[in-house]
């Protein structure tokens, strides 16, 4: 949905960086959006839902094997804009950087920050992707930004000192040839050129550690 609606604000755009009111409504709008869980039946629409797929003894499970550095990604089942977000081979939305004592920085609307993993693993789908090297760095680089609370990027452009959560994520890994992606959204059409999760996914400098199904 952030790419889609990206689009339709484009025409307000006198340059790379949005006006500032019009940027203010782009990103509360999309931070409501992301929020809102739609069920095909019987129709209803949930507003802050509580209820995942990921339970106790999957979150055990993922505590167990994580190490610091680790990349976790997740996704959310039924969401509003997961319609519209393109997950690819990975089928996931969302990803952030372990960072060691059950804590996980990661990118969101209200900029970076560092959650429980508990919390975090509170979602309907998580993958765990093991990096081949640079996890030192990536971990310094990630609290750094959460220490700043580096600013969510609802342009998701690059070189604009915001992060979109999957570029946050590519941020802390610069060695690793990590390239941005365009994959289908509706299986029609084709989404912007971004860091996304299959970016991780797919790259043979990660490794699959752990998929909750």
């Amino acid at each position: 949905m952030k790419y889609f609606l990206e689009k339709l604000f484009e025409h307000y755009a006198e340059s790379n960086e949005m006006p500032g009111l019009i940027y203010s409504i782009k990103k509360r709008l999309l931070t409501i959006f992301g929020d809102i869980k739609i069920f095909k039946w019987p129709m209803f629409v949930i507003y802050h839902p509580t209820t995942f797929r990921i339970k106790g003894h999957h979150t055990r499970e993922i505590m167990n094997i994580l190490q610091p550095g680790d990349v976790v990604m997740r996704s959310y089942r039924d969401y509003l804009d997961g319609y519209f977000i393109p997950k690819g081979q990975s089928k996931c939305s969302h990803s952030g950087v372990y960072i060691g004592d059950n804590r996980i920085v990661h990118s969101i609307a209200e900029g970076s920050v560092i959650d429980d993993i508990i919390d975090y693993c509170r979602a309907d789908r998580i993958l765990v992707l093991r990096p081949a090297s640079g996890q030192e760095w990536a971990i310094k680089h990630a609290k750094a930004c959460a220490d700043h609370n580096t600013e969510y990027d609802f342009n998701f452009e690059p070189g604009q000192g915001r992060y979109y959560c999957h570029e946050f994520t590519a941020s802390c890994y610069p060695k690793l040839e990590i390239r941005p992606l365009s994959r289908k959204i509706f299986a029609v059409f084709s989404s912007p050129v971004v860091y996304l999760a299959d970016s991780f996914y797919t790259n043979k400098n990660f490794e699959l550690i752990y998929c909750s199904n």
